[in-house]
């Protein structure tokens, strides 16, 4: 294996959060070291597999990551933020909620339960991303019961002990050599269960709404670009929000098309015009400009108009539009226009 971590877990660049999940589990158990009693190599690898999945299954790290690259992600990150030495069974344990049972004990987690994060597309035009933008959309999530603020109690409820798992919220079953701790089915892993639940949620503390919602798109923002909206996902039971992923894609435009942070166009320019010089407007993402054509331009020159392109993403500078001119024949000509081009002929 090499230290690029997707080619650690075997996948793509551009793998969905469930594809790298399912990668991870696979070779997890496949070179867990209880499995592998005595095989150093395989220790090692399941060390390797554990940095690659606790970056890669992080929105924010993976960012990173791809923008920095393994070798300067890792130095960047040995001064502070990541740490490789990180305990590759947390990971593992993390990933299977509780995972191998080693040593007969675990660490729980005292922290609040995240929702699930929910992802939605939204598409904008190459004039919407010349300055920065707010475009409206809605879209549906799983929000907190207003009745028992998320909780799935009321001053009646009374919570007992679950009796499947005598409260502990987990089950255990044998692997071969290995115990593997599940949530338990009976209770979901809450270790109890209500009686006299919120009539409203039925005890599940969220109820299903729909939100209309301001997204900021910045300036110059590429297709296939990633905005996170913090705590405008899924709300989890006595917990809080997951976050809101919007995927932005830019439509394809009738007359403009992106090159980078450049805009390509065409325009028709009658024959005579592209011989003898002309000034002529045309389209921008700005508005109309004038372009002025100089004599004797050949068919497919190519024109560069300054700052008329897109703003980089980064810096906010311009960039530029390119026009290429295209020669514009008459379907019908005159007598009179014929015998002029005859003459020109003769004297050329």
């Amino acid at each position: 294996m090499t230290d690029d971590y997707y080619s650690i877990l075997g996948v793509s660049r551009n793998a969905e959060e469930t594809e790298i999940k399912k990668a991870y589990r696979k070779l997890a158990i496949k070179y867990h070291p209880d499995k592998n009693k005595d095989d150093k190599s395989s220790e090692e690898t399941f060390k390797k597999l554990g940095e690659a999945y606790s970056v890669l299954s992080d929105v924010d790290k993976r960012n990173q990551y791809d923008q920095l690259g393994h070798n300067n992600f890792v130095n960047s990150a040995s001064s502070g933020g990541f740490n490789r030495s990180t305990d590759p069974f947390e990971a593992f344990n993390s990933f299977f909620q509780g995972g191998f049972h080693r040593n007969d004990s675990f660490n729980k987690t005292n922290s609040p339960r995240v929702g699930s994060n929910l992802k939605i597309e939204i598409e904008v035009s190459l004039h919407d991303i010349i300055c920065d933008t707010t475009k409206v959309t809605k879209y549906k999530r799983h929000g907190k019961c207003v009745s028992c603020n998320g909780k799935g109690l009321t001053d009646e409820s009374k919570i007992q002990n679950c009796g499947t798992c005598g409260g502990n919220g987990v089950v255990y079953r044998k692997m071969g050599p290995m115990q593997v701790q599940q949530p338990c089915p009976s209770c979901g892993g809450e270790g109890s269960y209500v009686v006299n639940p919120c009539s409203r949620c039925s005890g599940h503390g969220i109820m299903e709404e729909t939100l209309n919602i301001n997204i900021k798109i910045p300036k110059g923002i590429h297709t296939g670009s990633r905005l996170r909206v913090s705590e405008h996902g899924n709300f989890s039971k006595g917990g809080i929000f997951g976050d809101l992923y919007v995927h932005v894609y830019i439509k394809k435009d009738k007359v403009f098309e992106r090159d980078g942070d450049d805009i390509l166009c065409t325009t028709e320019v009658d024959f005579q015009d592209l011989i003898l010089g002309t000034k002529k407007n045309i389209d921008s993402l700005y508005g109309k400009l004038s372009l002025q054509i100089p004599p004797l331009s050949h068919p497919d020159k190519i024109m560069k108009v300054k700052e008329h392109g897109i703003p980089n993403a980064r810096t906010g500078k311009k960039s530029d539009m390119y026009v290429v001119l295209k020669p514009k024949f008459p379907k019908n000509i005159s007598q009179e226009q014929k015998s002029i081009l005859e003459l020109y002929t003769k004297t050329n």
